[in-house]
């Protein structure tokens, strides 16, 4: 009991340790103790640029809990400033997927793709290695001993220990509760009468889109076990008049080196899907009109630019996107039976606050009471 009592004592009088001791009045075992410990330790490592090689972003610059867990870049730079190809997915969910990444299919656990973003060099999202992450944990170790010590039971730091407490904390940000649930859960109130229209049209066979978009978090198609579609957003014409997306982001093909391959992305949940534009798997669409009337089309049909083609024509756009006529009305409609599908705002939560102060103070943006210094930018 004498370790128990220990580790309660230190989540609860810490003064940025914010554990609720409701948590603990329901709590009865050192593993249950331990693993709300985790939980705090991994929202405290999503919140902390020590984890980026330049101290120049967290994880929470790409997910912000304000901002539906994702962020509003089309694409968001790397920690040298340069470019990436893909848009970022939110974090919402994420730990209820079967697929991680949208483009790529042999990451098939969350730890596994935490790993990604926090060690990759190409691109450099956040450049860290195994000996940098733990000596700057070293370096702050008056802060994480003890919450490494409440989680694990000593407090030694390895990278393990933090991939699974990212993973702990990651698996906390679940939301399904949305008006949409609520009316196919029996409660036929909870959608008003355009919201109803506009799930009718989702679920039409002129539109088909529940076909693809089905299951609970509406990323899972009906009749297929694949999750990876070419829906025709490009059609670029190469010297031999073939038809592909762009050469910096092919999609699935880069992994599996399959023709058939090229343009093929992960079908996204539209839980909460209003609040996590832009749009698309490169973040090209600024308006979800515009996804609706890409899709109405048939494929997309660019006039100009590099990216000049008509995506109609890719051979491996979706059979089923055929197009189909949409009035004003019926698009109104759509985007309200959408906004159903809107979770709360998590970023309200103690349990989903950076606690942190501002690297570079927003005046949009209040830091919390006793926040702790961020890590600074290295020069």
């Amino acid at each position: 009991m004498r370790v128990i009592f220990h580790t309660v004592s230190v989540l609860l009088l810490s003064p940025m340790l914010i554990i609720s001791p409701a948590v603990y009045a329901a709590t009865k075992t050192t593993n249950e103790i331990q693993q709300a410990a985790k939980i705090t330790l991994g929202r405290y490592l999503f919140n902390d640029n020590r984890l980026s090689k330049t101290g120049n972003r967290s994880c929470a610059l790409c997910h912000a809990p304000d901002l539906g867990w994702t962020n509003r870049f089309a694409k968001v730079p790397d920690i040298n400033g340069n470019p990436t190809t893909l848009n970022t997915p939110s974090l919402l969910n994420s730990a209820m997927l079967t697929t991680f990444m949208q483009r790529q299919p042999h990451l098939t656990t969350l730890a596994d793709t935490i790993k990604l973003p926090l060690f990759s060099l190409h691109p450099p999202e956040m450049g860290m290695t195994d000996a940098l992450l733990l000596t700057r944990l070293q370096q702050a170790d008056t802060l994480y001993q003890p919450l490494f010590k409440a989680s694990f039971g000593d407090n030694t730091f390895s990278t393990s220990k933090v991939i699974n407490a990212l993973s702990n904390y990651v698996a906390t940000i679940k939301d399904t509760n949305t008006a949409y649930q609520a009316f196919i859960d029996g409660d036929k109130m909870a959608l008003n009468e355009q919201q109803q229209q506009g799930l009718a049209l989702f679920t039409s066979q002129r539109l088909n889109c529940s076909q693809c978009h089905a299951g609970p978090l509406l990323n899972q198609p009906k009749a297929s076990k694949t999750v990876y579609y070419n829906t025709g957003l490009y059609g670029i014409t190469n010297n031999s008049d073939e038809y592909g997306y762009p050469q910096h982001e092919v999609g699935l093909r880069q992994f599996t080196q399959q023709k058939n391959d090229d343009g093929k992305f992960r079908i996204p949940s539209l839980i909460n899907v209003i609040n996590t534009g832009p749009w698309g798997h490169d973040g090209s669409f600024n308006r979800l009109e515009a996804v609706l009337d890409s899709y109405a089309a048939g494929g997309r049909i660019i006039n100009v630019g590099p990216n000049k083609g008509d995506g109609r024509k890719h051979p491996n756009k979706d059979q089923r996107l055929q197009g189909f006529t949409l009035t004003t009305t019926e698009k109104q409609a759509l985007l309200a039976f959408f906004s159903s599908l809107n979770t709360r705002d998590m970023s309200k939560d103690l349990a989903h606050q950076s606690p942190f102060c501002q690297i570079i103070p927003l005046k949009t943006k209040q830091d919390p009471p006793n926040c702790i210094t961020a890590f600074p930018l290295q020069q």
